[in-house]
């Protein structure tokens, strides 16, 4: 993934400020007036660090994420068995979900499909390298059983993952990104536990989450 240049820590603030904003209220709808009037700063101010609202954007999804890459890592790195290590970064990332308004996916892919390129180099770049890292772990550790390829699995978890996110399948407000999310986890973990990962697995409960 290609890291976008910020000019110095007031436009990362601001662009911090600018991506909470898409996040709760949608993309396309909000106008580079909008997004001055809700954050009370001037369009003078927002132009002095892009060209337009794709830069917008663009830089926007860049920061968020970093943050969750940046979130992510530390979770990892406080060494949990691959179930628990799971269960954290599920817990950080229903958190994420439930602040998401279910048309910012939408707006992405349709119209910002430089800002969507970067959610999918990340997905297909940093998460399946962590999820391919999981499923090493739980196989050296016997948490997970050893007859499947983690490649394959690891693969098949990202086409999955996009999916928690498909309008269609999953229509608002019928289904939310939090529940389809967590009934993926839960499918994705029963899937490859051994008995002793099932042990751990029986112990969590996801509707706590």
């Amino acid at each position: 993934m290609t890291k976008i240049k910020f000019i110095d820590e007031k436009e990362i603030l601001l662009i911090e400020q600018i991506s909470e904003v898409y996040l709760n209220k949608g993309i396309k709808a909000i106008t580079m007036d909008g997004i001055a009037k809700e954050l009370h700063v001037s369009k003078k101010t927002l132009y002095k660090y892009v060209e337009n609202k794709s830069e917008l954007v663009e830089k926007s999804v860049q920061i968020h994420v970093l943050k969750q890459q940046e979130q992510i890592e530390e979770i990892q790195n406080k060494k949990f068995n691959p179930i628990q290590e799971t269960q954290e970064i599920a817990v950080f990332i229903v958190n994420t979900l439930a602040k998401i308004n279910p048309v910012v996916h939408y707006d992405l892919q349709k119209y910002f499909p430089k800002s969507w390129n970067i959610i999918d180099d990340y997905f297909n770049g940093f998460i399946y390298k962590s999820i391919l890292s999981n499923l090493t772990k739980g196989q050296e550790n016997g948490i997970y059983r050893t007859e499947f390829s983690n490649e394959i699995i690891a693969k098949i978890f990202i086409t999955k993952l996009d999916l928690v996110f498909n309008p269609e399948l999953f229509p608002q407000p019928k289904f939310t990104f939090v529940q389809v999310y967590l009934d993926f986890i839960q499918h994705h973990l029963h899937g490859i536990v051994s008995e002793k990962g099932r042990t751990i697995l029986n112990k969590i409960d996801f509707t706590n989450i």
